[in-house]
């Protein structure tokens, strides 16, 4: 989808509120995730939990089935391990080439806002280097929600039913944003879809 193709969209659709997915979809977090999946597996023993025949659940969803079971003390538990791993593992990041131009454009047309599964203050140093954070009406973060993505908790946080849901587009590039989307029951871009957005010159 070109830039012209994505303002057409909007513009049809009359969408008056994007909602951005953060890590792979705005830049790329560079983290060492193996020692991520091995601590979560670790949590998710501790908590009695056992996906070894359940291959089609993703790591969202064994985070969300773990909370769902362990209630404060594992979403505690996650919350603790996961940004031990961003701050401790984290090297850096690749921000995508369109993530800049995409912003800008969508700002004309509708009020932005944040949505990712990483921690707030992981997420808060790279806005604040960027300058994006005024960007943002909102920024749902981890910290703010109980389950993470594909549930649609975060959503919760933004929708404020002045709006029609038609109204509200996620912008994301996983099974969890997408899943996520559906569960809220707005519209579902993947960021794949826009790779033909930067014109020749890119711009």
């Amino acid at each position: 989808m070109k830039k012209e193709q994505f303002e057409n969209y909007i513009q049809e659709k009359d969408i008056k509120h994007i909602i951005f997915d953060f890590d792979k979809t705005l830049c790329t977090l560079l983290v060492d995730w193996k020692p991520w999946c091995e601590e979560l597996d670790g949590i998710f023993s501790e908590f009695g939990l056992d996906f070894s025949e359940s291959p089609d659940l993703n790591y969202s969803e064994k985070i969300n089935l773990c909370i769902e079971k362990g209630g404060d003390a594992a979403s505690e538990r996650m919350n603790e391990m996961n940004f031990g791993i961003e701050k401790d593992f984290f090297y850096g990041y690749d921000l995508s080439p369109l993530a800049a131009p995409l912003l800008e454009l969508s700002r004309k047309y509708a009020e932005l806002y944040l949505w990712t599964s990483n921690d707030r203050r992981t997420i808060q140093l790279i806005l604040e280097e960027l300058g994006w954070a005024k960007f943002f009406a909102k920024i749902v973060t981890r910290n703010d929600v109980r389950y993470i993505k594909p549930r649609a908790d975060g959503f919760s946080l933004i929708f404020d039913g002045s709006f029609p849901k038609s109204r509200y587009l996620l912008i994301g590039d996983s099974r969890a944003d997408s899943g996520a989307a559906q569960a809220a029951g707005i519209d579902f871009l993947n960021i794949s879809e826009l790779g033909n957005f930067l014109d020749d010159d890119g711009q």
